[in-house]
């Protein structure tokens, strides 16, 4: 497993771990501002960056379990601060969720991880949608039509993972809900979500935040899914500033 030091010597190590289709270079910006206030390790999760993707198809938990034996094996650290976004926070998720959890505070920014009740309409149109989409994946005879049908349905993420060998664990880590593992979450929480984002809307860190029972919900206005950690890298290193008991960034 790929990963990237940096920081401080002293203090709980924090582990940054990025999105879908990203890597560790996400969270260089921040990680640049929090300086040498903690040891600071960033990771390019399985499949993405240069970490090889896993044998078979993964759920998040599996992930949380392997990225835990491997901090505790290769690094020697047992306990940590975690700062996910989107992908990485459904990893956090499920590493703060475990029974003697290694995290002792967990940072989920535009995570995602629970599901949320849809419109009936909305139910319908996506149904009508899927059917649509079967119907003529069943009909298509070339590759060529099949990419075009899925560009077409799919989300980015979709389209993209199959281009990257990941469809798999894709398909069946975007269908969990932890909604019923959300009461087992003891660490405090920061959840930080961007007004503009349309990929993990405010109302998923909303519903994190009525789940978990010692969280902290901020909302940034203007910042969408990315820029949140780009632009939006200021509010997310004065958080965690905060939490290690050293004010805002400079």
């Amino acid at each position: 497993m790929f990963y990237e030091k940096r920081g401080g010597d002293d203090g709980v190590p924090i582990v940054f771990a990025h999105g879908w289709d990203r890597n560790h270079e996400d969270f260089i910006p921040t990680v640049e501002l929090v300086g040498d206030a903690a040891p600071l390790v960033l990771l390019d999760l399985h499949g993405f960056g240069q970490t090889p993707r896993p044998k078979d198809d993964w759920t998040t938990q599996d992930y949380a379990l392997a990225i835990k034996d491997f901090l505790e094996a290769e690094l020697g650290i047992t306990k940590f601060m975690w700062v996910g976004h989107s992908f990485g926070g459904r990893i956090g998720l499920r590493l703060a969720s475990m029974n003697q959890s290694p995290v002792e505070h967990l940072f989920i920014v535009a995570g995602a991880g629970v599901k949320l009740p849809q419109p009936i309409m909305r139910q319908i149109k996506g149904k009508w949608r899927s059917w649509q989409f079967k119907k003529k994946k069943a009909a298509a005879t070339t590759e060529e039509a099949l990419i075009a049908l899925e560009k077409a349905f799919g989300s980015p993420d979709y389209v993209q993972s199959r281009e990257s060998g990941m469809r798999d664990i894709f398909v069946r880590t975007v269908q969990e809900d932890q909604t019923a593992e959300l009461s087992r979450i003891a660490c405090p929480t920061t959840l930080l979500y961007g007004a503009e984002d349309t990929e993990t809307p405010p109302a998923v860190g909303k519903a994190l935040h009525r789940g978990i029972l010692h969280a902290t919900y901020v909302e940034c206005p203007e910042f969408d899914h990315l820029t949140i950690l780009s632009r939006g890298r200021h509010q997310l290193t004065t958080l965690i500033l905060e939490t290690l008991g050293q004010g805002e960034a400079s």
